[in-house]
């Protein structure tokens, strides 16, 4: 139907709609597509503009730290607000595009990793991973990947029994950082449906609720204007941090077990130079044939990365692991290390990479309120403490050590780690990815909301965005909270139809 700037209403207007969806990033805009020429009246609310402000995004600053053991803490007061958009299309107006689905290995319950499994399979996922790849344009990611004929796109010959496998990443042109003209219309376009309205900075800043109902929202302009709105439903989709900030800020809503906010997980990237002193994180690799499977010609192209799926996380008591293979000449968008190899070492390759680990579910890794520190519109600002347990560093060392034991086995290589573990949190470099602070579980005590993403606390509030995963994995969550989305919208119109 339209997209209204809130400061042009009349002050205190109220707004009414059937589904009132807080926030107007990827998870937003994907579930209005889903519900565009339906019966149901979809409004977005907006904090932002359509570009990227720094009054907007001045919202979003905060306080920050990392920690870990053995390892001194690192502030990271930038990051609440450098990792975070406050605009239409949140995110992803600076997302490179990169999609992957989460490994099988993700949803199950891990004995040796606590706090681990989800309340859906991976096959239970994949229609909706389908539907979220063919929103974005991009090829589906079935269970089982078929093999190239392509002598140049032939994956390396770990020992299955290993559990190492090529996983799969391609890239979505519908991204702020790769093609603006088409992310404008992924981002605008839908709102020309008659049942969505789409209501620019219109910051939320409470949700109100009677009993277990969510009766009504507080907007509030950074013009000085108020306004409110009202639904019958309501999803909240701000982003793994602002979710957090806006339940706590409305009197603890959903917080009764104390979950709210704990949980946090992030991804981080490890690698390191080599120089004259000290060796780089490398792979040499024994064959001379090309590698475009994993280190592609050009950037930001179709590849795989080495995997450690369910069969060697059991084996060797780990949790996920990846290894993502680079050229010089072509560096990973992930990591900000360039290493100085892809030589031709003999018959061989000499070829950079960085690794990724799965940072585990650790309920001393959270978001807080920050009473003392208020945003213009008077919300709490928030204060993230990132924190790593002793597995999370000992289980990446033991990864590094069982993929270079299935490199040396299998004859394709040999790996490099030169990294003390007293310095992989100074040199680790993190993504914009905020995951695990309103988990998803079945039982109201270990979780913030259901398997259908609702607010334990509340009948008619939902919650969407990667705040919901309860592990992290390591793909980047985009595509999941996408699948999610998808979900959830089926879910949604089933409640319409009874």
């Amino acid at each position: 139907m339209a997209i209204i700037d809130a400061r042009t209403l009349p002050d205190a207007s109220p707004i009414e709609a059937d589904l009132v969806i807080i926030g107007g990033g990827m998870a937003g805009i994907a579930l209005a597509k889903e519900l565009a020429g339906g019966p149901l009246k979809v409004v977005i609310l907006e904090g932002g503009g359509l570009e990227i402000d720094m009054e907007n995004q001045a919202l979003y600053a905060g306080s920050g730290v990392q920690t870990a053991p053995g390892n001194p803490d690192r502030a990271f007061d930038a990051y609440p607000i450098q990792s975070r958009i406050r605009a239409l299309g949140g995110s992803g107006m600076v997302w490179g595009g990169k999609c992957a689905p989460l490994d099988p290995a993700d949803f199950a319950e891990r004995a040796w990793i606590p706090h681990s499994g989800w309340p859906i399979t991976r096959e239970q996922m994949q229609p909706y991973y389908d539907r979220a790849c063919d929103l974005l344009e991009i090829p589906r990611f079935p269970l089982e990947r078929k093999a190239s004929a392509d002598p140049a796109l032939q994956p390396l010959a770990l020992d299955a029994a290993d559990g190492f496998f090529p996983a799969p990443r391609e890239f979505s042109k519908f991204s702020g950082g790769t093609d603006k003209a088409a992310f404008d219309a992924f981002r605008t376009k839908f709102a020309d449906a008659a049942n969505i309205t789409v209501y620019l900075h219109a910051n939320v800043v409470r949700i109100r609720r009677q009993g277990a109902e969510i009766v009504g929202l507080d907007i509030a302009c950074l013009d000085g204007k108020r306004h409110s709105a009202k639904a019958a439903r309501y999803v909240l989709a701000t982003g793994g941090i602002e979710n957090v900030r806006l339940l706590l800020a409305s009197d603890g809503l959903g917080n009764r077990q104390d979950l709210v906010g704990r949980f946090f997980q992030g991804h981080v990237t490890y690698s390191n130079e080599g120089d004259a002193g000290n060796e780089g994180t490398a792979v040499a690799i024994a064959r001379a044939e090309p590698l475009d499977l994993y280190a592609p010609t050009k950037r930001m192209a179709a590849h795989c990365v080495i995997g450690s799926g369910l069969k060697a996380q059991t084996r060797m008591k780990t949790g996920n692991f990846t290894a993502t293979l680079f050229r010089a000449d072509v560096p990973d968008p992930d990591s900000k290390t360039i290493a100085k190899t892809n030589a031709r070492t003999g018959d061989g390759q000499l070829l950079g990479y960085f690794a990724m680990t799965e940072h585990f579910p650790n309920p001393d890794s959270r978001v807080t309120l920050d009473p003392d520190h208020k945003d213009t519109l008077g919300v709490p600002r928030v204060r993230l403490t990132w924190t790593y347990g002793e597995k999370d560093y000992a289980y990446l060392e033991r990864s590094v050590i069982g993929l270079s034991d299935a490199l040396g086995a299998s004859g394709e290589g040999r790996m490099c780690w030169a990294i003390p573990r007293g310095k992989l949190l100074a040199i680790s470099s993190a993504s914009r990815h905020h995951m695990g602070t309103t988990r998803m579980h079945a039982d109201p005590k270990k979780g913030v909301v259901d398997a259908d993403l609702r607010l334990h606390e509340a009948r008619n509030l939902y919650v969407a965005g990667s705040s919901v995963f309860p592990t992290s994995g390591i793909a980047n969550p985009t595509l999941t909270i996408l699948a999610l989305v998808m979900r959830l919208a089926d879910h949604l119109k089933s409640e319409t139809v009874q």
